[in-house]
């Protein structure tokens, strides 16, 4: 379960949104029209040849919003590859193959905060910063964009409270505000901007969501069903709708109603199959309650990742806490034929079997499998690498159990 990233709905959200305000400005009335016919690369010339010198606040949030939701790539945000397409393509299709674009040098960023410095009355600049630093922090959630991730949260809250207690905000705003809170993880904070942007509006399921997931939080589980079913409903994206039935499993789980959890878990994984988010709960489950799938789940889950160790480690933890080590150590067996050729693989079902025979107390076989384990990453992996400081410190604790 996890607060939902939003960048396909927000992609969404925003084509030709402009105010009524800007559209009463000539130029961008005409971009509005090319952003419609989707010659964006042509709405964006046209924008940047009506205000060169970026002086103009209204003109510099159309440039921004353009860039933010109709590139084809994106370098930090501070550059971006536009494109004319046909009324009968896709946009999403162009960036999926990373199709070859001339990147424009433009930092919303920048401009917006000179403009702010310029006309620090006008709150919808601030409104717009706070829709950069929101698709930054999708885009660049892991402290790879040109400033940690912790500043980037502290900013969207800033500029969308700012314009917020100025009475410039909407639905949209005001769910960034939350989303920002359940970052931080302030759930109470939180809660009355999701609340208000459910008031402004009742149809985006996303608010539904994220207010749910923080009463969840906060366990209050009945009014965060209600919320997660009522997001449910409203969602159609496969993906999103998935993820808010892992939500509503989670919290039957957590109300001690294990069917209706296993039920909506299923339903996660059917709506989008060989999601990690849904297999990982789906298969906790039936492994608790002694489903005759599990065999098979464990499989799906493995497939997603046999080279990854946090695949094993999951795996590992699922089945020891119904304490079933000799059936993790059993279907670990079962891979080691299929994945015989990769060398990689074949270390990892060495190395985790080992661990497993360890915490069962199989003291011979787990040093045999660690030395097996540890003569296959020697081919892949220097001297000092941890996993070896790992294989001494269990090889270490055997010798003195015998």
């Amino acid at each position: 379960m996890k607060i939902i990233n939003l960048k396909t709905i927000h992609s969404l959200l925003f084509l030709i949104c402009f105010t009524a305000a800007f559209s009463q400005n000539a130029a961008i009335k005409q971009a509005n029209e090319l952003i419609a016919l989707q010659r964006y690369a042509s709405a964006y010339e046209y924008l940047r040849g009506s205000d060169p010198n970026d002086q103009s606040p209204e003109i510099a949030i159309a440039r921004t919003n353009l860039l933010l939701n109709f590139y084809v790539r994106t370098d930090k945000f501070h550059s971006f590859g536009l494109r004319d397409i046909a009324p009968n393509q896709n946009l999403q299709d162009f960036r999926n193959t990373n199709s070859n674009v001339r990147m424009l040098k433009y930092k919303p960023d920048s401009i917006l905060n000179k403009l702010i410095y310029q006309y620090p009355s006008n709150y919808k600049l601030h409104y717009a910063l706070g829709n950069f630093y929101y698709e930054v922090r999708l885009v660049y959630p892991d402290n790879d964009w040109i400033m940690p991730d912790s500043v980037i949260i502290e900013k969207i809250k800033t500029h969308y409270l700012e314009a917020y207690n100025n009475n410039e905000f909407d639905y949209w705003s005001l769910f960034g505000i939350g989303y920002a809170y359940l970052l931080d993880e302030d759930f109470d904070r939180a809660i009355p901007f999701l609340e208000k942007s459910i008031d402004l509006n009742k149809e985006y399921p996303m608010s539904y969501y994220n207010l749910a997931y923080a009463f969840h939080e906060k366990e209050a589980y009945d009014k965060a069903l209600k919320l997660a079913q009522k997001s449910f409903e409203l969602q159609t994206i496969p993906e999103f709708k998935a993820e808010t039935a892992i939500l509503i499993g989670t919290i039957y789980k957590n109300q001690k109603n294990l069917p209706k959890a296993l039920e909506n878990l299923l339903i996660a994984n059917k709506l989008f199959p060989k999601d990690y988010n849904a297999l990982v709960p789906l298969l906790e489950l039936e492994v608790l309650l002694n489903k005759p799938e599990f065999p098979k789940r464990t499989n799906e889950l493995f497939m997603l990742g046999p080279d990854n160790p946090i695949i094993y480690q999951d795996i590992m933890k699922i089945y020891s806490e119904s304490e079933k080590y000799k059936e993790f150590i059993s279907f670990l067996e079962s891979k080691k034929n299929e994945f015989r050729a990769s060398m990689l693989i074949s270390a990892n079902i060495h190395f985790y079997q080992a661990i497993a025979q360890y915490e069962n107390d199989d003291w011979v076989v787990s040093k045999i499998n660690f030395e097996k384990a540890r003569n296959l990453f020697r081919n892949l992996y220097k001297s000092d690498h941890n996993v070896f400081k790992v294989i001494d410190s269990y090889t270490e604790a055997i010798k003195k159990k015998k």
